[in-house]
């Protein structure tokens, strides 16, 4: 007689799968821009702000649009997606992901209706209600974390170093 055996869950604290996890982010975000034929910057390795294996958030460099600083991209569970970082008065990542949560919530409305939503690419016309569901679902999922006021007290970010400038070797002890 055999037993179910559990579903094996994968350990995102390993070096390994977390690695794995932020490289097929950054692909996803590198297919968003080479999809769109947008021009950027070198994509960062580490992302700006994450939760290992829901969502990143990733600070993406323009190529010397003068005026124009680049994007914030955000990958996971859910769409990928870009925001200029010059709508942010600052880098704080629960307002960033609010304007996501915003953004797919207006998109979806549009998409369940049967509508076009232009950020959103949908092949076949008459899937939009259900891929708008979809995005609805995700949104409403970001959305409890941007409200949990728990899950903010502390919060850390990558900054980001300039892409112009190399990292200063470590200090010798």
């Amino acid at each position: 007689m055999n037993k179910a055996q559990p579903p094996v869950e994968t350990d995102y604290k390993n070096k390994f799968n977390r690695r794995l996890w932020l490289e097929e982010r950054r692909s996803d975000l590198r297919h968003y821009f080479d999809a769109r034929n947008m021009v950027h910057g070198r994509l960062p390795t580490e992302p700006y702000w994450c939760v290992i294996p829901r969502t990143s958030l990733w600070q993406i460099p323009s190529l010397g649009t003068p005026g124009f600083d680049g994007w914030f991209g955000i990958a996971g569970d859910h769409p990928t997606d870009i925001a200029p970082l010059n709508y942010f008065s600052g880098g704080d990542p629960r307002a960033i992901l609010d304007h996501f949560v915003a953004k797919w919530l207006r998109a979806a409305s549009y998409l369940k209706a049967g509508d076009d939503y232009g950020d959103f690419r949908i092949a076949h016309i008459e899937q939009r209600p259900a891929i708008g569901s979809l995005i609805e679902d995700r949104a409403n999922r970001l959305k409890r974390w941007v409200d949990s006021e728990h899950l903010w007290t502390h919060v850390a970010v990558n900054p980001t170093l300039p892409i112009d400038e190399p990292e200063s070797p470590a200090e010798p002890e």
